[in-house]
């Protein structure tokens, strides 16, 4: 029997080859149909430098992981990310130097008998258990299929990668109430705002950091939720039969009501001469309507932020402004969330149509062509930073006031006028919490959207 030959073919479909017996395996990616073209490659191959099959076989379901990531990051950004096949083997390379050290950490004599008195009792079932990075990929997928929005999927990537960085790529029914312990301690002393300043540490070397700012009891609640529901969903899987970490992290308990809508005072402050000043006078439109637009609709940051110049049109006689995900670039955060809702008039007298027009005739595609997008945010980012200054700046530093704030803004005003609740939740996009106002009751015109809801803001 040719050793070589059968070894390439045994993996050939698969995202690990080995050349040659005794050698280092590769990691090998096929690039997607669609991204053929623009990579200029149909696949790639990287040397894991390992050599023992169990090791390499998890560095790879971890590199395929965050291949994906990157094929639905230029699928989805075509236009702000460039990035070669030499690009995208070097970012593999980098994760990889922090991956590597979880496979080839010294083992000592304790550890070593744990290891093999696991092995020696290990059922059939736990024998064939799916590793964590399985579990992670099987997970994204099946979220990513079912719709849900980047932002979110992005969340559960960053907890997931933390995840295995603590824990490394055990099969998931070995993991113990103490493993799950371990997470939450270890995540308790991590610091915030890693991705930006400490991009390159391990979790090992975050460990070690001195007088940092520590992740909020809300952000480490967050990532224990999403890691909870991971595991939920691999008892409905049949993968494993418990959640070791159910109840792990007590929840928040609201001591204080704090007010997020802004004040009547508040408002015209926000939306008097000095945004002009922050934003026209700037030579940067986009902070002057998609406030605006916000103030005068309810509509989310990154609704309003993505918007394209069709998306607002005429119909009939009302202008109206289309939220919808119908674009890779766009996200709504929920189905209801995807309305049509008429401009207020006050938008129109302060000439937004005027607006509207001018980009359509520089021929951009974007309504906010000065806004990128980002994988994290969307294309809320610079908006959402600029007015957390803006509100400093005129003296509104409340706990819980910033752009969402006009949100809860319009619900209470409309709330106060005991207008039509179903028209409010219409106007947000709010699921109305009934089958039958859902799915048989339609939208409203917007002729009486505008004129029972809308108006009234």
């Amino acid at each position: 029997m040719d050793t070589e030959k059968d070894t390439v073919s045994l993996m050939s479909a698969t995202y690990l080859v080995q050349r040659q017996a005794g050698h280092s395996f590769l990691f090998r990616s096929f690039v997607p149909t669609d991204l053929q073209p623009r990579l200029a490659s149909k696949q790639f191959q990287l040397s894991l430098r390992c050599g023992i099959h169990s090791q390499a076989k998890s560095l790879s379901l971890q590199l395929n992981l965050i291949t994906k990531q990157i094929y639905n990051q230029l699928r989805q950004n075509a236009e702000n990310i460039q990035l070669s096949i030499s690009d995208i083997k070097e970012l593999l390379r980098s994760e990889l130097d922090k991956l590597r050290p979880l496979h080839n950490r010294e083992v000592s004599i304790p550890e070593l008998s744990t290891v093999v008195t696991k092995t020696e009792l290990a059922s059939p079932q736990e024998a064939d258990s799916i590793s964590l990075v399985e579990l992670s990929t099987n997970y994204l997928e099946s979220k990513q299929g079912a719709g849900f929005p980047t932002k979110t999927i992005n969340g559960y990537k960053d907890t997931h990668k933390l995840l295995l960085e603590i824990l490394g790529h055990q099969p998931i029914s070995q993991i113990t109430h103490a493993d799950a312990r371990k997470v939450i301690d270890v995540i308790r002393q991590l610091p915030s705002n890693r991705s930006k300043s400490y991009p390159t540490l391990s979790v090992q070397e975050l460990l070690q950091l001195k007088n940092v700012k520590l992740l909020s009891h809300k952000t480490i609640l967050k990532h224990i939720e999403r890691v909870s529901a991971l595991f939920n969903w691999a008892i409905t899987q049949g993968y494993t039969q418990q959640n070791v970490f159910k109840g792990k992290v007590e929840p928040i308990r609201k001591t204080e009501v704090i007010e997020k809508h802004f004040t009547e005072s508040e408002m015209k402050l926000i939306l008097g001469e000095k945004l002009k000043k922050e934003s026209l006078e700037q030579n940067k439109p986009e902070r002057y309507w998609v406030t605006l637009l916000s103030a005068y609709s309810g509509a989310r940051l990154n609704e309003i932020c993505q918007l394209d110049i069709t998306d607002i049109e005429k119909q009939g006689s009302i202008w109206v402004m289309k939220l919808q995900a119908d674009g890779k670039d766009k996200s709504i955060k929920t189905q209801a969330g995807n309305r049509i809702i008429p401009l207020h008039p006050k938008l129109l007298g302060l000439g937004f149509i005027d607006y509207v027009i001018h980009i359509r005739q520089s021929k951009k595609s974007k309504l906010f062509p000065q806004l990128k997008w980002r994988s994290s945010t969307g294309f809320g980012t610079k908006i959402s930073r600029w007015f957390a200054r803006y509100l400093k700046r005129l003296g509104i530093k409340q706990r819980g006031k910033n752009f969402h704030s006009f949100r809860h803004t319009v619900v209470n005003r409309l709330s106060t006028q005991q207008v039509y609740e179903p028209f409010i939740k219409e106007l947000i996009g709010h699921s109305h919490g009934s089958l039958t106002m859902d799915v048989y009751g339609g939208q409203k015109p917007v002729s009486v959207l505008l004129s029972e809801c809308v108006i009234k803001i």
